[in-house]
């Protein structure tokens, strides 16, 4: 009769080889799998746009660098009628108020004209106040976009019912006359009081008038 292989009747000694085999192949392909797995995280793929860095943040992007539509573009006015300046803005330096006689800081530009002289919206706005200041006298103040305000002073009160508040009005639409109802330059030859506000800040209107409308209107061709 053919004799049977039987594992179990193996010496003590064959079965400890055959265990100490199984046993180092598994070690062997933990090992392979190891080394395979680091091999990989130490070549990650490139990725397909790669990023470079320079002085205005990433190529290709915007950090940094405003969008178009936030650019800052300065907003123009017109003269609000033709004469000449014969006193300018200065918030830094009094002038003598021959009215006054004293001196005070100008917070607008005084434009001579003639007495009576048409005075027009300077750019197209909201009439927000018509009021009479205790010292520039009868005014009218437009609030426009941008969050700019314009006040014309010392205009005829005769022309209170010119335009009321909530008006719209257009940019060159007359809006009254030059006075003499300012008591604070009531000495001063026929002129218009002319302020500008940015956020409730007084300006300089001359910062803002068209280089054209200050040539052709107030004769400045600097």
């Amino acid at each position: 009769m053919e004799k049977k292989f039987k594992f179990s009747g193996k010496p003590i000694t064959a079965k400890i080889v055959y265990a100490a085999v199984i046993a180092i192949l598994c070690v062997s392909a933990i090992v392979v799998g190891i080394v395979s797995a680091a091999s990989k995280a130490k070549d990650p793929e490139a990725p397909s746009d790669p990023i470079i860095e320079g002085e205005g943040g990433t190529e290709g992007g915007t950090e940094g660098e405003p969008e178009e539509n936030e650019k800052e573009e300065k907003q123009t006015f017109i003269s609000p009628l033709v004469g000449s300046v014969m006193k300018e803005h200065d918030l830094g330096m009094p002038v003598y108020s021959t009215t006054l006689n004293e001196w005070k800081v100008h917070a607008g530009i005084d434009i001579s004209t003639d007495d009576g002289a048409p005075v027009y919206a300077s750019e197209a706005g909201t009439v927000s106040r018509v009021y009479s200041d205790p010292l520039l006298g009868f005014t009218v103040e437009l609030t426009h976009a941008n969050n700019f305000k314009t006040r014309y002073s010392n205009l005829n009160s005769a022309d209170a019912g010119l335009v009321s508040v909530g008006d719209t009005v257009e940019s060159g639409q007359r809006i009254g006359s030059v006075g003499d109802s300012s008591v604070s330059e009531l000495a001063e030859e026929p002129h218009l009081h002319f302020e500008m506000l940015f956020n409730d800040v007084k300006v300089n209107p001359l910062d803002y008038l068209s280089e054209a409308s200050k040539k052709a209107s107030l004769g400045i061709k600097d």
